[in-house]
């Protein structure tokens, strides 16, 4: 087994040096650019050349965020300066979502590990995998998956380490799956920038009108996860690093759940897991820390249930009350003191692990007057206050009557302690470091485009029948018998959002044309299976921001993606679209939920409910259940039409333009097919009556 690690966050340098103190093995932070706070302080570059040196003398390690998504003038402009005046000073990992930031790191700092965000939502060993096998390091988990799953990862993958979180804040969405603060409000959490639409309250009603919300209005609220109980359990699974989440908690905040969780981590490495048991006392002062009414541990045992929702306000109540602990950063030296008359005074420091630092001073002389004792030698070398080092033992050998000043005595000691840090530091490694080239891009060519339609009943099926302009359509793997019934173009098989173990047994007939993936977990599952990976269409969750992203699926043989509802058409027109998907109709799914809204009012039908989610503005989401895969889908009120945009889509040069249909019965999916043939193929002018959205394309995202 891997070295566990307790690993914190910090929002700032004071916080990153106190939660070291207080027991954390390491320690993750942002920097000015590219992390997902983006409110927080973070950290300037000087600060965390401080914070990095503070962790490494003291056998701790430091990891930076990088973990958002990433425009093209972004990472061909500021990235390879920023990434590396970190590396330079020693940073021990990247914390990253994107995969074009993933193939930018593994080409000019190669020696840098890479952690996979959770932004990544991987649930699988597939995923995990892959993502091992193209460099990864570690990964981290999706929130949502259980201890059994989490095991499953290692069993697949026993020499990539897993980190879990294991404390603070959940998302009610799987990490990088939520669009909801960025279509609702143009802050995305993709970009570090999410607006927590999630904490607001909302009125849920059934298909007859019934109000659904009995328990409280903040339904989408989950309350914080606490998981100091099953630490045992985590560890057993395979998990190696435990998380907190909070940079932008205080300082109170996170020293204090450091603290505790460092304490239940060493009662279970000394004692092991049969005298595990935590204190009610403890569990009390992690829910003063902080705490969304309460705390959940749901996620580790059941895939979803009402008992880790807030449904009050979910206001992050605390005692004032300062957390104690002792100063575990420490580290423990000995020191040989050498006083001999003629000789020259001289002071060793020296840790267990071969580290040194040694200074000498004048030459001792016989003393006239008062002599200089053993107990005033001990004094002045044992002050090692404001240093990271703790005397455990001191040996003097000193002559009786001699003398020397106090002052030769501290002046060695702290050239001694001096010398110590610097052996300790001097040994750091020497990080390979590429240099830079820019990836360059000629620009896009015009092509026609094809149609290609995304379907999830038969009725639609059954419109997209009447339009023989439609080259591709894309159904789930279970309408896909019918679906060859009533379509004669190309058919492919659309996978579910999220891969979840459980679900690994979907059937992909040799008939289809091929298959959209939209997750790591997925293209995992799909390569293990032998499937032909130039068959495969990356969907718009599988972010391609950037070139370098597009670049890195390429080398796979990953040829064919869908574009992401998050650029702009300025921000297109740099993009490499040559073989990519533009979705110009849909109703946006804002957020992918292993909640269950059903379950959590009324209790789980398995009969694929939708339900109408009503915010403060009135305006009408909808919530889709599919029981099949357990996940409900939260749809933007508006639908997305970029008709209007023709010439400025087609001027983009994508291959294909793509439209999803979800929740619209047969009239509706032929209607809309109606007015695209007539707008694209006809060349007429249409105007859409009912309000609609045309998403980022026009204002995009910070």
């Amino acid at each position: 087994m891997n070295q566990l690690e307790l690993l914190s966050p910090a929002g700032d340098l004071q916080i990153f040096k106190a939660v070291v103190d207080a027991g954390a093995d390491a320690v993750y932070f942002g920097g000015d650019l590219f992390g997902a706070r983006a409110y927080a302080k973070n950290f300037s570059i000087e600060e965390a050349a401080e914070a990095i040196k503070y962790a490494h003398i003291r056998g701790k390690k430091a990891y930076l965020t990088v973990n958002t998504l990433l425009k093209n003038p972004e990472i061909e402009g500021e990235l390879y300066k920023y990434l590396r005046a970190y590396v330079e000073n020693g940073i021990d990992a990247f914390i990253v979502q994107d995969f074009g930031v993933f193939n930018f790191i593994r080409e000019y700092f190669p020696d840098t590990h890479i952690h996979v965000s959770t932004q990544v939502s991987t649930c699988t060993g597939y995923g995990a995998k892959l993502l091992e096998d193209l460099g990864a390091a570690r990964i981290v988990t999706a929130r949502e998956i259980s201890c059994q799953e989490i095991s499953k990862i290692h069993q697949m993958c026993p020499d990539l380490e897993i980190e879990s979180f294991i404390h603070g804040a959940l998302c009610v969405c799987y990490s990088g799956q939520c669009l909801m603060s960025s279509i609702l409000g143009g802050r995305s959490g993709n970009r570090g920038r999410c607006a927590q639409p999630c904490r607001l309250p909302y009125d849920a009603f059934d298909e007859n009108g019934k109000k659904l919300n009995k328990k409280g209005n903040y339904i989408l609220s989950p309350k914080d996860f606490c998981t100091i109980n099953y630490l045992p359990e985590m560890i057993e699974a395979g998990v190696m690093s435990f998380k907190i989440e909070g940079r932008m908690k205080q300082l109170s905040y996170a020293t204090g759940v450091v603290s505790v969780y460092r304490h239940y981590l060493d009662e279970y490495l000394y004692k092991g897991a049969r005298n595990y048991s935590v204190s009610q006392e403890d569990i009390q002062k992690l829910l003063d820390y902080g705490n969304r009414s309460g705390f959940t541990d749901l996620y580790l045992h059941k895939h979803n249930g009402p008992d880790m929702i807030t449904f009050e306000a979910p206001s992050h109540t605390k005692t004032e009350t300062e957390p104690a602990y002792e100063n575990s950063s420490k580290i423990k030296v000995n020191c040989r003191v050498k006083a001999l008359l003629g000789e020259e005074f001289s002071v060793r420091f020296y840790d267990n692990n071969g580290h040194e630092g040694v200074a000498s001073g004048q030459l001792i002389e016989k003393a006239s007057k008062k002599p200089t004792t053993k107990e005033d030698i001990k004094k002045a070398v044992s002050g090692l206050g404001n240093t990271p080092f703790e005397l455990v033992k001191l040996d003097i050998d000193a002559d009786e009557d001699i003398f020397f000043p106090v002052s030769v005595i501290k002046n060695a000691r702290r050239e001694a302690v001096e010398n110590l840090l610097l052996d300790i530091s001097g040994n750091a490694s020497n990080p390979t470091i590429n240099e830079f080239e820019k990836l360059s891009f000629e620009g896009n060519h015009s092509q026609k485009q094809d149609t290609f339609v995304t379907v999830s009943t038969i009725e639609q099926i059954k419109a997209v029948g009447k339009f023989d302009f439609i080259k591709s359509l894309a159904v789930p793997a279970n309408l896909y018998v019918e679906a060859r019934k009533l379509f004669d173009g190309d058919l492919y098989i659309y996978l579910p959002p999220i891969l979840r173990d459980e679900y690994t047994n979907i059937s992909i007939p040799e008939s289809a044309e091929g298959v959209i993936a939209a997750s790591f977990d997925e293209l995992g599952w799909l390569k293990d299976q032998g499937y032909p990976l130039e068959k495969i269409i990356l969907d718009y969750r599988l972010y391609t921001f950037n070139n370098r992203s597009i670049q890195g699926f390429r080398a796979l043989g990953l040829n064919r993606d869908c574009i992401s509802y998050e650029l702009s058409l300025k921000e297109l027109k740099h993009r490499d679209n040559a073989n990519s998907q533009m979705i110009v109709y849909s109703r946006i799914p804002m957020m992918i939920t292993a909640n269950c809204t059903i379950k959590n009012t009324v209790g789980c039908k398995k009969n694929n409910d939708t339900v109408t989610l009503v915010d403060r503005k009135n305006e009408n989401h909808i919530i889709k259940c599919n029981c099949d895969y357990c996940y409900n889908t939260i749809y933007n009120s508006k639908k997305y039409i970029a008709f209007d945009l023709k010439s400025d889509l087609i001027d983009l040069g994508v291959k294909e333009f793509r439209l999803d249909f979800t929740l619209e019965d047969y009239k509706e999916t032929e209607e809309i097919l109606r007015i695209y043939d007539n707008v694209f193929n006809n060349n007429q002018l249409v105007h859409i009556k009912e309000d609609y959205t045309k998403g980022h394309l026009k204002r995009g995202v910070e």
